[in-house]
Protein backbone atom coordinates (compact mmCIF):
# COMPACT_ATOMS: atom_id res chain seq x y z
CA UNK A 1 0.00 0.00 0.00
CA UNK A 2 1.19 3.38 -0.83
CA UNK A 3 -0.41 6.36 0.62
CA UNK A 4 -2.33 8.67 -1.45
CA UNK A 5 -1.72 6.46 -4.35
CA UNK A 6 -2.96 2.93 -3.69
CA UNK A 7 -5.73 1.84 -0.43
CA UNK A 8 -6.98 -1.12 0.81
CA UNK A 9 -8.02 -3.45 -1.17
CA UNK A 10 -11.88 -3.60 -2.03
CA UNK A 11 -13.82 -6.81 -1.94
CA UNK A 12 -16.48 -8.60 -3.74
CA UNK A 13 -18.69 -7.92 -1.34
CA UNK A 14 -18.15 -4.10 -1.17
CA UNK A 15 -17.94 -4.01 -5.00
CA UNK A 16 -21.37 -5.69 -4.84
CA UNK A 17 -22.83 -2.92 -2.35
CA UNK A 18 -21.60 -0.33 -4.10
CA UNK A 19 -23.50 -1.48 -7.54
CA UNK A 20 -26.95 -1.77 -5.42
CA UNK A 21 -26.12 1.79 -3.91
CA UNK A 22 -25.96 2.84 -7.31
CA UNK A 23 -29.20 1.48 -8.70
CA UNK A 24 -31.11 3.14 -5.29
CA UNK A 25 -29.81 6.30 -6.04
CA UNK A 26 -30.79 5.49 -10.04
CA UNK A 27 -34.41 4.59 -9.45
CA UNK A 28 -34.70 7.54 -6.66
CA UNK A 29 -33.58 9.62 -9.06
CA UNK A 30 -35.68 8.47 -11.94
CA UNK A 31 -32.87 7.43 -14.20
CA UNK A 32 -33.35 4.45 -16.52
CA UNK A 33 -29.93 4.33 -17.67
CA UNK A 34 -28.38 4.83 -14.05
CA UNK A 35 -30.04 1.47 -13.42
CA UNK A 36 -29.75 -0.19 -16.59
CA UNK A 37 -25.98 0.48 -16.57
CA UNK A 38 -25.69 -2.15 -13.48
CA UNK A 39 -28.02 -4.54 -15.51
CA UNK A 40 -26.28 -7.19 -17.53
CA UNK A 41 -27.58 -7.86 -21.78
CA UNK A 42 -28.15 -11.40 -20.72
CA UNK A 43 -30.90 -10.02 -18.04
CA UNK A 44 -33.74 -12.16 -17.52
CA UNK A 45 -36.42 -12.61 -14.71
CA UNK A 46 -39.27 -14.52 -13.48
CA UNK A 47 -41.60 -11.95 -15.42
CA UNK A 48 -40.63 -12.82 -18.27
CA UNK A 49 -38.27 -9.57 -19.23
CA UNK A 50 -34.63 -9.19 -20.66
CA UNK A 51 -32.49 -6.25 -20.40
CA UNK A 52 -35.06 -4.29 -22.96
CA UNK A 53 -37.73 -5.45 -21.26
CA UNK A 54 -36.33 -3.88 -17.95
CA UNK A 55 -35.57 -0.86 -19.59
CA UNK A 56 -39.30 -0.74 -20.91
CA UNK A 57 -40.80 -1.59 -17.70
CA UNK A 58 -38.51 1.19 -15.76
CA UNK A 59 -39.48 3.88 -18.45
CA UNK A 60 -43.25 3.23 -17.78
CA UNK A 61 -42.39 3.11 -14.04
CA UNK A 62 -40.93 6.83 -13.83
CA UNK A 63 -43.60 7.77 -15.88
CA UNK A 64 -46.12 6.79 -13.91
CA UNK A 65 -44.71 7.61 -10.51
CA UNK A 66 -43.47 11.03 -9.90
CA UNK A 67 -41.58 10.67 -6.60
CA UNK A 68 -40.27 7.36 -5.84
CA UNK A 69 -38.70 6.98 -2.12
CA UNK A 70 -36.89 3.75 -1.32
CA UNK A 71 -35.63 2.76 2.05
CA UNK A 72 -32.71 0.16 2.42
CA UNK A 73 -31.19 -1.73 4.81
CA UNK A 74 -27.17 -3.31 3.77
CA UNK A 75 -27.99 -6.06 1.39
CA UNK A 76 -26.48 -9.57 2.64
CA UNK A 77 -24.18 -10.70 0.00
CA UNK A 78 -22.66 -13.97 -0.89
CA UNK A 79 -20.21 -14.87 -3.43
CA UNK A 80 -18.71 -18.16 -5.21
CA UNK A 81 -16.70 -16.96 -7.76
CA UNK A 82 -18.17 -15.15 -10.87
CA UNK A 83 -21.22 -15.48 -9.40
CA UNK A 84 -23.72 -13.39 -6.63
CA UNK A 85 -26.61 -13.11 -4.49
CA UNK A 86 -27.43 -10.19 -2.57
CA UNK A 87 -30.54 -10.13 -0.48
CA UNK A 88 -32.07 -6.36 -0.42
CA UNK A 89 -34.43 -5.31 2.62
CA UNK A 90 -36.52 -2.44 1.61
CA UNK A 91 -39.53 -0.48 1.54
CA UNK A 92 -40.99 1.57 -1.07
CA UNK A 93 -43.21 4.55 -1.59
CA UNK A 94 -43.59 6.70 -4.77
CA UNK A 95 -46.46 8.69 -5.81
CA UNK A 96 -48.14 8.60 -9.19
CA UNK A 97 -48.65 11.82 -11.27
CA UNK A 98 -52.42 10.69 -11.62
CA UNK A 99 -53.91 8.67 -8.93
CA UNK A 100 -56.89 8.56 -10.68
CA UNK A 101 -55.47 5.85 -12.69
CA UNK A 102 -52.40 4.45 -10.72
CA UNK A 103 -52.38 3.76 -7.09
CA UNK A 104 -49.68 5.27 -4.71
CA UNK A 105 -47.40 1.97 -4.33
CA UNK A 106 -46.03 0.96 -0.83
CA UNK A 107 -44.36 -1.97 -0.82
CA UNK A 108 -42.23 -3.84 1.97
CA UNK A 109 -39.79 -6.90 1.77
CA UNK A 110 -36.50 -9.08 0.71
CA UNK A 111 -35.62 -9.67 -2.46
CA UNK A 112 -32.83 -11.77 -4.31
CA UNK A 113 -30.75 -9.87 -6.72
CA UNK A 114 -28.78 -12.25 -8.72
CA UNK A 115 -25.03 -10.79 -10.01
CA UNK A 116 -22.51 -12.30 -12.48
CA UNK A 117 -19.05 -10.71 -12.48
CA UNK A 118 -18.08 -9.46 -16.18
CA UNK A 119 -14.62 -8.35 -16.63
CA UNK A 120 -14.06 -6.02 -13.78
CA UNK A 121 -17.43 -5.06 -12.71
CA UNK A 122 -20.37 -6.99 -11.47
CA UNK A 123 -23.89 -6.57 -13.12
CA UNK A 124 -27.68 -7.57 -12.48
CA UNK A 125 -28.59 -11.10 -14.18
CA UNK A 126 -31.95 -11.25 -12.13
CA UNK A 127 -34.18 -8.98 -9.64
CA UNK A 128 -35.87 -12.18 -8.12
CA UNK A 129 -39.17 -12.02 -6.70
CA UNK A 130 -40.41 -10.77 -3.24
CA UNK A 131 -39.32 -12.96 -0.37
Amino acid sequence: EIPGITGPKVTEEEQIRAVLDDVHRGMQARKVYKVLAHVSRLYTDAEGRDYNGMQAYLSDLFKIYKEIQITRVQPQVFVEGTHARAVETFGTRAEPFNADSHPPMNLQGQMNVYLEKSGDAWQIVEWGRML
